[in-house]
Formats: C-alpha cells, sequence, structure tokens
C-alpha cells in the first residue's frame, strides 16, 4: 500500500503520454500512407508492401545490434528494432511517440509488419481507456486505505478487558509462585538443624566397658 501513490503517479504520466500520442496519429489520419526507411521514403501505389520490404531488411542488417536504435519514421512516429541477445533469436519492434509501444515483426509478410504498425497505433485508445480505469480502481484502493487507517480498532473494548484478566491471572501466577518459595526458604533451615546435632546412641546399646584403675605406685 505505500507504493500505491508513486505507482497512481506512474499511471497518470503514462495516460498522458498515450494521450498525447492518440492526438498525434488523429491529426495525420486523413494522410496518404508514407513511410520513411532510412533516407528512403515510400509512398503512393504498392508503397506499404515497398515500405514493409525495406523496413523487415533494415531490421535484419541490425540483427546482431541489441541496442534500441530508429530504423523509420511513420506518421511522426520512430520505428525501432532491436536484435536479439540470443544466437538465432528474433528481433523487436517498437513505435515511440510520447510513449513507447511494442508491435511485432513478420519477414514471411511485409505487409504484415505494416499491418502490425496500424493495429498498435489503432489500438492506443484501448490502451489509454485500460489505463483510466486502471487509475480509477488504484485511487480507489488508496482511499479505502486511508479510511481503514482513521477507522478505531472495533475490537478495542474487547481486547482491553482481555488483557486486563491476562494481567490478573499472571498475578495470580506470581503470588502462588511467591509463596511457594517462602515455604522452601522457611524449610530447609529445619533440616540443617537436625542434621547439624549431636547423636544419642540408642538405649539397647551396650554399656562401654570399667576401666580399672591402675595399681597404686609403692
Amino acid at each position: 500500500m505505500k507504493s500505491l501513490p508513486e505507482q497512481i503517479e506512474r499511471a497518470r504520466k503514462y495516460h498522458a503520454g498515450v494521450s498525447a500520442d492518440i492526438l498525434a496519429r488523429d491529426a495525420r489520419a486523413d494522410e496518404d500512407f508514407t513511410m520513411q526507411v532510412g533516407n528512403r521514403v515510400f509512398a503512393g501505389k504498392g508503397a506499404r508492401d515497398e515500405a514493409g520490404t525495406a523496413l523487415n531488411a533494415v531490421v535484419l542488417s541490425w540483427r546482431d545490434d541489441t541496442t534500441v536504435q530508429v530504423r523509420a519514421h511513420f506518421k511522426g512516429f520512430e520505428i525501432l528494432s532491436r536484435g536479439s541477445a540470443y544466437k538465432d533469436g528474433e528481433a523487436d519492434l517498437f513505435i515511440r511517440g510520447k510513449e513507447t509501444y511494442k508491435a511485432n515483426l513478420n519477414f514471411e509478410s511485409p505487409l504484415g509488419t505494416i499491418a502490425s504498425i496500424e493495429h498498435t497505433l489503432r489500438g492506443l485508445d484501448r490502451r489509454a481507456e485500460d489505463e483510466y480505469h486502471e487509475i480509477e480502481r488504484q485511487e480507489k484502493a488508496l482511499a479505502d486505505y486511508r479510511v481503514q487507517l482513521g477507522r478505531p480498532f472495533e475490537h478495542e473494548a474487547r481486547l482491553k478487558d482481555l488483557l486486563a484478566k491476562q494481567a490478573q491471572l499472571n498475578a495470580c501466577l506470581d503470588l502462588d509462585k511467591h509463596g511457594a518459595q517462602i515455604v522452601d526458604e522457611h524449610g530447609e533451615p529445619e533440616d540443617e538443624a537436625v542434621s547439624a546435632a549431636p547423636r544419642r546412641p540408642p538405649s539397647s546399646a551396650p554399656a562401654a566397658p570399667a576401666v580399672a584403675n591402675p595399681p597404686a605406685v609403692v
């Protein structure tokens, strides 16, 4: 929950970026297809197929480059690619405006590559809507969490009563333990006194023999 404010702020910035990209896309909605790949500009009849073929070729030629680099421009957006870090791995294709979006390469069909780029741009409206609903959900969760923090504990009185009884029980247990210690302390000196007293021989024991007086010296 502590990270929710930061998540909401990031989501708002992303939504604003997507919304700006939608405006940029719509501003050129009526333009005929035009794509610049490298230094070549493709427009007019057959431009989609030719642009797709050129773009696929450029991406393939840089398939070992794992950095993201601009390969083309389309309706105010940059078309970028990045080679795979793994051998025989597939390259990635991106569209970048205010934000960056993933598209798909189709080396078997150049028109498929162009179609994926256009489909991604058409899908920005749905992306913005989903992000807006996610922001609403996160804001509601944050508001509910703050309300819970300010609400008193509903079982607080019961908890205090149980704690008081526990304290009384602990006090009783301590008293019993103290009494047992007192008994032990008073019992130990009596045992020591008995063991320290000299023992008398039993009455049935034979008397010690009488010692004769020594003869007088003449």
